[in-house]
């Protein structure tokens, strides 16, 4: 086994697992072949595809007769009369997706619903007559379905998808898998719209010269499960700076100590001494018996002026004479009304 027979191996097993991958088909169902020399590499009966090897590939010449270490699949005689009768098939992938399958299970050939179906190379998706799965019969109908067309349903069964290689046939492949999906859909809601053969026929005109002229037909399939690669790069976004370290926490007491001790490097300037208390302010038990003493009676304004020590100018008036000038005078008589009013 050379570098380049190795390769090709190795890419029918990743293809396998991109089947599962992509959900197109299930378990140990399904298989793929390429063409290689004069014959072609297919995938080995009933052996998981997260166990095969690129060793357990077989090499199928065009008489039937296998090599390796596995019986070949089952459906080895429909991949072998279709590389032989089709020079322009160099891959092929047998599958068993969900939507195309159900469309099998009901017999029905897609029509042209939708442009895209140009691209298994006309019209309509064919379905197969039924036929034991492994029997010349059943080769045989496929090959009528799949004259002028690189895609076909199997009634009852499955599909086949054909390319120029294999990463081509396995797009096909899940193509024809959308296209089920969104005929199903339509049906469920009403009667599909078909476009007519005319403009089928325009559209794979217009695919001849679409895309970048199938440069990449000769790729190998992706690793397994990768997505597909964009054509431009994503940008690298630039890296966020780093956030300034937080100081080290400072324990409490030493807190208080660097809070009252003052900063050598900013002097306080015109700073006021905080005020001392009075040494004879009276404390607060002193204040608050002083005010739970009860307080004095108080006198009367007559008899605060007779205990009063009597002023020079009190003991002049206080004569009698005075008094009786006092006595005799008008303005006397004319406050003593006053003092009953008030």
């Amino acid at each position: 086994m050379n570098d380049a027979e190795r390769a090709l191996r190795g890419e029918i097993v990743r293809t396998c697992l991109a089947m599962e991958a992509r959900g197109i088909n299930q378990g140990t169902s399904g298989n793929v072949s390429v063409r290689w020399n004069d014959g072609l590499l297919i995938t080995p009966s009933g052996l998981a595809y997260e166990t095969m090897a690129p060793e357990d590939i077989i090499f199928l010449e065009l008489d039937g007769t296998s090599h390796g270490p596995h019986a070949p699949s089952s459906e080895w005689r429909f991949h072998r009369d279709i590389m032989r009768e089709r020079t322009d098939v160099q891959a092929i992938v047998h599958a068993h997706p969900l939507y195309l399958t159900g469309l099998s299970i009901l017999n029905k050939d897609i029509p042209a619903v939708h442009y895209m179906i140009a691209a298994a190379g006309g019209p309509s998706i064919r379905c197969a007559p039924y036929a034991t799965f492994g029997t010349d019969e059943l080769s045989n109908n496929a090959l009528a379905a799949l004259e002028g067309r690189m895609g076909c349903i199997l009634s009852n069964h499955g599909v086949i998808a054909c390319g120029p290689s294999l990463s081509r046939a396995l797009w096909l492949a899940g193509e024809m898998e959308t296209l089920a999906h969104q005929y199903v859909i339509a049906l469920q809601a009403g009667k599909p719209v078909v476009l007519s053969d005319e403009e089928i026929a325009n559209v794979i005109e217009k695919f001849k010269s679409y895309g970048p002229k199938r440069k990449d037909e000769s790729r190998p399939v992706a690793a397994v499960a990768a997505p597909v690669a964009a054509s431009v790069p994503e940008a690298v976004p630039e890296p966020e700076p780093e956030p300034a370290p937080k100081p080290a926490p400072v324990p409490r007491k030493a807190a208080a100590k660097r809070a009252s001790t003052p900063s050598k490097s900013a002097p306080v300037k015109d700073a006021k001494p905080a005020a001392k208390p009075a040494a004879d302010a009276p404390s607060k038990a002193e204040v608050k018996a002083e005010a739970s003493k009860p307080a004095p009676a108080r006198k009367s304004a007559r008899t605060s002026k007779v205990a009063a020590p009597a002023t020079s100018e009190e003991n002049e008036g206080s004569s009698p004479a005075t008094k009786a000038a006092r006595k005799k005078s008008p303005a006397r008589k004319a406050r003593a009304p006053q003092k009953t009013r008030a």
